[in-house]
């Protein structure tokens, strides 16, 4: 622009000399022909793509070229006839006259927008330049105007302001680093901001520092550096730099650099453009990549592991690392030697293998692993394992296998040497005299991390909330293998019969020990033994020794866990017997009122305190010798006598009356009873001495009255036959009455049950229809009248709302009559509905939970009455209670349906509640009792003001069947 800027104002400064001649062409106007060549004029002017006027100081054009015209769309002649007011619109003439006159009467140039008016009268945006052109004496005499489209000015101006904006997004992004340096002095004409990154100096600081590269280079690479940059200010360039620098933090980094030198016009190197790239990175993957290959070279001479290339289809080595001669015993030169060696390497039984092998590698098949024998130099037939990987060319075609061969011998005879002991430990496992279990408890050890990840710690305290996480971890447990033994100890004839019923083996104690068990697996143990009870098939409870154990190397996963189990039946009965003989023995000895002595070997062993009291002697004086003389002088010879009788003849017990001397000088009578007994495993005399001296006093007064006894005795005997047989047959009338009224109650019950289903029956079928119809009519009363009063329509919407209302009402009273869920969905589902809608309808949460149900098949009578019995306690926390949650849970705990319902509301007093229930003639807690009742179940409530209320039910799982 700058050049057609100069050629404009010479020429305008030619047009200045010209007078008022005329012009020879008509689009110059009034020019001379001695000024310029107006055919020359016109050419160039036309020649340029931009559009272009000379106009006069009111900003007529007298020269306008064929770029200009053409944006009008008017020949010149039109153009300068043309009065301006018809080819500008108002706003433009406002334009020149406001401000761009103004401008060229001040000398300044103007650029800005404006519109123009074409021959066919539409109005166009344009962008234009005006440049004022002043003779010697400074007068303004013409104007110099360019013009372009507004929209193509906006689309180059978009264009390069993106353009700037990628630029600069590049270079402050990127990250290598944009730069520009003077070969003079080594100052940066520019740096991009990405030169911090690599350098740790800021890019004002490469600004201000000339040569600060130079002062980041290490001194050992400081004259090849020096060398470079004397062929750059040559004007040399090798286009790719590497070199070390140190960044400012002190690190070495190492950066590659493209330079190219850039020349003024005449040809001499000014400066040095390029991108400078941290390669750290790479130059250290590089290094340890030399590292790998030394390393690995290093492995391929030592390793006793051969490595190798072999080509496709020739079968032969590109290459075969030294240690293939430890493994082969053949040398690498004999493999040179002869190609086809490796063919006889193979053991004999495996060249019909080897052969399909190389086959599939023909057609490109491969496996990861091949496994076979070979034979050693030495005769030693050996088993070796060999990886490979396959190379294709472009076309898919094999060419080569690399891979790796390791001698696995010792490792196939260890595997060998692993199915024979296992084979061994089946036999061991199946005929082992103890019961044996394997099991799999990979799904438990999930169930337990996924409850750690949910924050459970105490996991005693867990179970004991959440009776049903015990249920799921025994569903998880899985029975791999059970021995001969096992069957044997739980009266099973197979293992499918055993597994099938192993909730029939389950007692509660089992069920004590398994929660021990559960804790211990999930707080980390591995080793659990306790003695519990199980039930066998046929009923009878034994007794066994469990022993739960975790192998180490399954420790991790529980996927294989070794339970025993050991019949200790015969040894606990016999414990317990003797701890009950124990037991009677201690009892009996410590609060017998007769006197206890053990003799042994001539001293006392023992002596009770009852023993002491009979001889009014004081405990620690009494031994033989004292005991002795304290015998009556008359029958001391005679019992002394016994006593050597008894031990010379061996008998096994004695009997006697003996008068004794106590220590008050007291006579009494005892009698005396021996009999030989073992203490701390020898022989001892256990003594029983019974004060009989009140029995001797009273034995006349007893015989004395022994007659009149009789007679009284024979008297009342003869009354309490008489009354036994009247409270037998009262009895006996009572229980016909009781088991009459359980009867009837449960009629009464059924019968009440038939009735609620007859009346939801008619309310539903017959009531709410009548109201369904009823609400109809009401509804469209006034659909075939065209003016009804306002109050009468309100009336009639009011008794339509008045019978949806009714029929919603009746149809709640229908349902709360007979449940229909009871018979869609069953007694769980109808229990989920009923607990959904009382949390739905009151300010409570219900909690409601069953397991183990879905086996059951219970008797309709069974579910309405479990129904109606969690239907009552639910309408009992939502009248009563005040609770904000409520729990329930339904389980299965063979042979029991096990019910708990819990709520954490005000709590009461039993006692006085069910008087107030009693007294108000409210039968709900008693309706619940006789339900349950009627299927042998118990019921408990348990509760006290400000702790809530918990409700037990247990019914019988045989009573609550199904009846045929």
């Amino acid at each position: 622009m700058n050049s057609v800027t100069s050629f404009d104002y010479h020429t305008f400064h030619t047009l200045t000399e010209m007078k008022n001649s005329s012009p020879s062409s008509p689009q110059l106007g009034r020019l001379p022909e001695h000024a310029v060549n107006p055919r020359l004029v016109e050419q160039m002017l036309d020649a340029l793509d931009m559009a272009m006027a000379i106009r006069d100081e009111h900003l007529v054009p007298v020269f306008a070229n064929q770029a200009f015209r053409e944006f009008y769309g008017m020949p010149m002649e039109y153009l300068q006839d043309k009065r301006q007011d018809l080819i500008l619109p108002e706003s433009t003439l406002g334009l020149y006259a406001n401000e761009v006159l103004p401008a060229m009467a001040a000398g300044r140039a103007w650029e800005g927008a404006y519109a123009i008016r074409t021959a066919t009268g539409e109005l166009r945006e344009v962008r234009g330049r005006f440049i004022p052109v002043r003779d010697d004496s400074g007068a303004l005499t013409h104007v110099v105007s360019t013009m372009r489209g507004a929209s193509d000015y906006e689309q180059v101006r978009k264009v390069l302001t993106q353009t700037e904006r990628h630029l600069t997004f590049l270079t402050e992004n990127t990250s290598d680093c944009l730069f520009r340096v003077r070969l003079s002095d080594g100052s940066y004409d520019y740096v991009s901001p990405t030169v911090q990154n690599i350098t740790g100096y800021s890019q004002q600081e490469f600004y201000a520092t000339p040569k600060l590269f130079r002062r980041l280079v290490p001194d050992d690479w400081m004259d090849t550096v020096k060398m470079w940059w004397r062929e750059l200010r040559e004007g040399n360039t090798r286009y790719e730099y590497e070199l070390p620098l140190m960044h400012r933090n002190g690190n070495r980094r190492w950066i590659h650099q493209r330079i190219r030198v850039s020349r003024d016009d005449a040809g001499k190197p000014v400066a040095a453009e390029g991108i400078l790239t941290d390669i750290t990175d790479r130059h250290m993957t590089e290094d340890a990549l030399a590292a790998a290959q030394k390393s690995l070279n290093f492995i391929s001479n030592s390793t006793s592991d051969i490595f190798f290339r072999l080509r496709i289809p020739e079968g032969t080595y590109d290459y075969l690392s030294p240690s293939v001669e430890r493994f082969s015993g053949y040398t690498l030169e004999e493999y040179a030697a002869d190609p086809r060696l490796i063919k006889r390497v193979i053991h004999p039984d495996w060249r019909d293998y080897f052969q399909k092998t190389w086959e599939d590698l023909l057609r490109g098949e491969i496996r990861p692993v091949y496994e076979f024998q070979y034979v050693h130099k030495s005769g030693e037939v050996r088993w070796a394992s060999q990886r490979v990987i396959l190379h294709k060319d472009e076309d898919g075609t094999p060419i080569a296998i690399e891979g790796m061969a390791t001698n696995v011998t010792e490792r196939k005879a260890a595997e060998e040497a692993a199915r024979e002991n296992a084979q061994r430990f089946r036999v061991l496992f199946e005929d082992s005299p103890i019961s044996l279990w394997e099991e799999d408890l990979t799904d438990l050890k999930a169930y337990f991390d996924a409850l750690k990840d949910r924050g459970i710690e105490d996991f005693r305290e867990f179970f004991r909330q959440n009776p049903e996480a015990l249920a799921r971890c025994a569903s998880l447990v899985k029975v791999v293998n059970i021995n001969k033994a096992t069957l044997t100890l739980l009266g099973a004839r197979t293992k499918e019969e055993l597994l099938g019923n192993l909730e029939k083996v389950l007692t509660e104690s089992s069920m004590a020990a398994f929660t021990e068990e559960m804790i211990l697996l999930a707080t980390g143990g591995r080793e659990y033994c306790g003695e519990i009870t199980h039930r066998t098939l046929d009923g009878e409870i034994i007794w066994v020794m469990v022993h739960f154990f975790v192998p180490p190397e399954y420790a991790d996963t529980l996927s294989r866990v070794i339970v025993s189990l050991l019949d200790v039946t015969p040894r606990k009965r016999a414990e317990e017997a003797l701890m009950d003989s124990e037991e009677r023995y201690r009892v009996l000895a410590e609060n017998s009122q007769d006197g206890v002595i053990v003799f042994q070997d001539g001293d006392v062993r023992y002596i009770n305190e009852r023993t002491a009291a009979i001889f009014e002697r004081d405990l620690s004086v009494l031994d033989q010798n004292t005991l002795i003389s304290s015998i009556h002088p008359e029958d001391r010879d005679h019992i002394l006598a016994l006593a050597d009788q008894m031990k010379s003849d061996g008998k096994e017990a004695s009997f006697t009356s003996v008068r004794i001397i106590t220590g008050t000088g007291r006579t009494r009578w005892l009698t005396s009873t021996a009999k030989p007994i073992m203490w701390d495993g020898r022989e001892a005399q256990l003594g029983i001495l019974t004060d009989v001296t009140r029995h001797k006093i009273l034995e006349r007064e007893l015989l004395r009255a022994h007659v009149e006894m009789e007679n009284r005795i024979k008297k009342r005997t003869a009354e309490l036959s008489e009354a036994n047989v009247r409270l037998k047959a009262e009895a006996e009338e009572r229980g016909k009455a009781q088991e009459r009224i359980l009867s009837l109650t449960q009629q009464l019950i059924r019968i009440q049950e038939d009735e609620r289903q007859r009346i939801s029956r008619d309310l539903h079928d017959n009531v709410a229809q009548d109201l369904s119809s009823i609400m109809l009519k009401m509804e469209t009363l006034f659909d075939d009248q065209s003016c009804v009063n306002d109050e009468l329509m309100d009336r009639g919407r009011n008794v339509a709302e008045i019978l949806h209302k009714a029929i919603a009402s009746v149809r709640d009273i229908a349902y709360g009559l007979r449940p229909p869920a009871l018979e869609q969905f069953g007694l769980v589902g109808a229990l989920e509905t009923l607990c959904q809608d009382v949390a739905s309808k009151h300010s409570y949460v219900v909690d409601f939970f069953a397991t183990g149900l879905e086996d059951i098949q219970m008797d309709y009578d069974a579910e309405i009455n479990i129904y109606r019995m969690i239907q009552e306690a639910v309408r009992n926390i939502s009248r009563h209670a005040g609770a904000s949650k409520a729990t329930i849970r339904m389980v299965k705990s063979h042979p029991d349906i096990l019910i708990r319902i819990e709520d954490n509301g005000r709590g009461f007093n039993l006692d006085q509640r069910l008087e107030k229930a009693a007294a108000e003639k409210r039968m709900g807690v008693r309706s619940m009792e006789e339900r349950t009742r009627l299927f042998g179940g118990v019921m408990e409530i348990q509760s006290l003001p400000g702790t809530g209320t918990r409700v037990l039910i247990k019914i019988p799982i045989e009573k609550a069947g199904r009846r045929e």
